[in-house]
């Protein structure tokens, strides 16, 4: 009694049915009737009529046909939205009625409470559901249930759950479960087991998952460092089965090739994945083939790598954008030599900013990333607005980048371009309003409580360390700096949202609800998070923004750690792994900095030279290439007069006529960042004259959110 069932019902049978009359017929053979009536309209998708003919069966006609018939208005009313309506009618139905029938239910309410945040009681309908009622179901009530208390409140229980899920019950859970459980043990480095636990999941248990296993499989065996098994893992994985794990697959492939010189192979395996299969990974597979061309300059192969580089513009508009006029300017003799010192100089700007975007990855011996939460210091106005509702709006206010003419430094934008032609005074000048490329950011800093900062900028009514300073996670940043290009540049083809990782790539647990199809209006868009670079003008001093000293000792206190038998102060010997770390960014960036100041000289001369040969327009036009090439560097880079705040930046350089850059009278301009500040809040720091609010704020977040005092002293 279920819509598979009644497929082939048609026009004539439904109105045989429609003869059917509890009077006649009685009251059983009625609810039947009713019933098949409602299922035939649904399919029809008349739905409101099939809800009204529903509504004529009772529960005195037949317990179990009122079941099934509760069932099916639940699911349709859910798949219309109407869920309170839905959780009505799955509620009706009794377990003594059809066991089978309730454990549908009770997972569907389970689920659909979870969509609206009701945890506690999602976690009770699940468990009500038992293993005698519906074997298939209780498995995948089991997995939603282990994976939430993993997740949230207990670990080791929520893994037992996962591990307890059998196969015999429900294959396509079970391979879900193993699944899940081998990327645990991955991440916590038990690569043994993680492998052997992924090694159970079959073929058929379920294709898709089985797939992607084996892209995971993969992966270990690369970081074990067994190189002959890897290709044989990522080979397993067919198109047909799973299109996105193929298309990793394939990438994986490639990239294996490519670090052993195998460019032939290389280009091969990325040449396999379609857009259709994963849009970024073939945008990133493009990239890949377009840049091994362009920088070939053996077999000049110029024209596929533009190719290439247009197929890989929907996530690397700016690379593809620069990378497609130098290859114009390289098949041209007459520019042929600039467009080569053009790539190199792009090259080493592309280099750079790889190297001054944060990577929130663990490092060495560490016990937490060093760089994991960032700094932003605001108004308590601003604060609530935030994380609060107000009486307008149905949800708080989205983080704001606002424009680079509100900053408090003169040299910005300018300080980078002066350095590389070497000028060495402080006389600068505003720079013009900049409507095609117009920078807007946000600061935040490493500095989590400081009071030199709590007086610059977090402040209320202009008075001094009166705001504050909100800590945030680092998954309110883009993570994965290697995913899609710089995505801080938006061109006039560039769309504002776009799919920012791979479902693969980013080894995410599986939803264990329902998820309502999004919009790709509503997609939330994550944006890395760089470092600034400090120059002096007069000299070759330069600095990159980091922790200092102390955040390590307001960190750790006065905590001991055990190292090769002797105990340490863990805030001093944090410190010095830090150091390390740092030190190899400073000596990377200042190498890559070097090249970039000798490249710029050559890129000028060549310029020159070009004027004689193409005339003084053309030159103007590589002079807006030149100047579009600098554009990743040029807001990250500040007067050494500011080091002190130790700042990282959120940009996004755009036309002030994209839409989404909001312009409101009172010369307020900026673009909205989409993730939620509240759900990715570590901390607030309340400055030394904004004690007063703490209570307020501890309220507002309920308190999953710690609400501090600026250890600081202010009068």
């Amino acid at each position: 009694m279920n819509v598979d069932d009644l497929k082939d019902l048609d026009e004539e049978t439904r109105k045989e049915l429609m003869k059917v009359t509890r009077e006649k017929d009685g009251n059983e053979a009625f609810a039947k009737a009713q019933f098949n009536i409602g299922i035939i309209l649904a399919q029809s998708n008349d739905i409101s009529s099939a809800l009204f003919v529903w509504e004529n069966i009772k529960y005195i006609d037949n317990a179990k046909v009122y079941a099934y018939t509760q069932l099916n208005m639940g699911t349709t009313l859910a798949n219309s939205d109407q869920i309170d309506l839905a959780l009505a009618r799955w509620r009706n139905i009794n377990c003594n009625d059809d066991s089978n029938v309730y454990a549908n239910a009770q997972l569907n309410i389970g689920n659909a409470l979870q969509e609206k945040g009701d945890k506690s009681n999602s976690l009770l309908a699940w468990g009500s559901i038992k293993h005698t009622d519906n074997a298939e179901i209780y498995a995948q009530a089991q997995f939603n249930i282990g994976l939430y208390l993993y997740k949230n409140t207990n670990t080791e229980k929520g893994l037992s759950i996962l591990r307890n899920i059998s196969d015999s019950d429900n294959p396509r859970v079970y391979a879900k479960a193993q699944y899940i459980l081998g990327l645990i043990l991955k991440k916590e480095k038990d690569l043994e087991n993680a492998l052997r636990t992924l090694c159970n999941i079959s073929f058929s248990d379920d294709p898709k998952i089985y797939a992607q296993a084996e892209l995971s499989i993969g992966w270990i065996l690369e970081d074990i460092g067994n190189s002959l098994s890897v290709l044989a893992a990522w080979k397993r994985v067919e198109r047909k089965y799973n299109a996105e794990a193929y298309a990793m697959a394939q990438f994986c492939i490639g990239s294996y090739y490519a670090e052993r010189n195998n460019m032939g192979r290389a280009i091969t395996a990325w040449e396999q994945i379609i857009h259709s299969d994963d849009s970024l990974v073939y945008a990133r597979a493009q990239y890949e083939i377009g840049q091994h061309f362009i920088n070939d300059h053996v077999s000049k192969k110029y024209e596929e790598a533009q190719k290439a580089f247009i197929n890989a513009d929907s996530a690397y508009s700016y690379e593809a954008y620069c990378y497609s006029k130098i290859c114009d300017l390289i098949k041209n003799t007459e520019t042929e030599s600039f467009g080569l010192s053009a790539l190199s100089l792009l090259n080493l700007v592309l280099k750079i900013a790889s190297i001054l975007t944060l990577d929130f990855k663990q490092y060495a011996d560490e016990e937490k990333p060093f760089e994991r939460k960032l700094a932003h210091y605001t108004s308590t106005y601003i604060s609530n607005l935030l994380l609060s509702n107000d009486k307008k709006n149905s949800s708080p206010s989205l983080f704001r980048l606002n424009t680079i003419n509100n900053v408090n430094d003169p040299s910005e934008g300018q300080l980078l371009i002066r350095k590389l032609k070497g000028v060495k005074d402080n006389k600068f000048t505003p720079l013009d309003f900049n409507e095609d490329y117009h920078a807007f950011i946000s600061c935040f800093t490493f500095n989590h409580d400081s009071l030199n900062q709590f007086r610059l900028y977090g402040k209320q009514d202009n008075k001094e360390a009166s705001g504050v300073s909100l800590v945030f996670k680092k998954e309110f940043f883009q993570s994965d700096s290697s995913i899609g290009g710089i995505s801080y540049l938006s061109f006039e083809n560039t769309p504002k949202f776009v799919k920012t990782s791979s479902n693969l790539n980013n080894e995410e647990f599986y939803d264990t609800q329902i998820q309502k199809p999004k919009n790709e209006n509503q997609e939330i868009v994550r944006r890395s998070v760089m470092r600034c670079v400090y120059l002096d003008p007069s000299s070759d001093y330069f600095h990159l923004a980091q922790r200092n000293r102390l955040t390590f000792f307001r960190e750790f206190g006065d905590k001991i750690v055990t190292k090769n038998g002797k105990q340490k102060s863990q805030a001093e010997y944090e410190w010095g792994i830090y150091q390390e770390y740092i030190k190899i960014i400073t000596d990377e960036f200042e190498t890559a900095y070097k090249n970039l100041k000798t490249t710029y000289k050559e890129v000028e001369a060549e310029i020159n030279n070009v004027r004689f040969i193409v005339g003084s327009l053309k030159q103007k036009e590589l002079n807006i290439l030149l100047d579009e090439i600098l554009l990743p560097l040029k807001y990250l880079i500040k007067h050494s007069a500011f080091r002190e705040e130790q700042e990282c930046r959120m940009i996004y350089i755009t036309s002030i006529d994209r839409p989404e850059v909001t312009m409101e009278y009172g010369s307020f301009l900026y673009v909205e960042y989409e993730p939620s500040v509240k759900d990715h809040l570590d901390k607030i720091y309340m400055a030394p004259a904004a004690l007063h609010h703490k209570r307020y704020f501890y309220s507002l977040l309920k308190g999953n959110v710690p609400v501090e005092v600026s250890g600081n002293v202010f009068r």
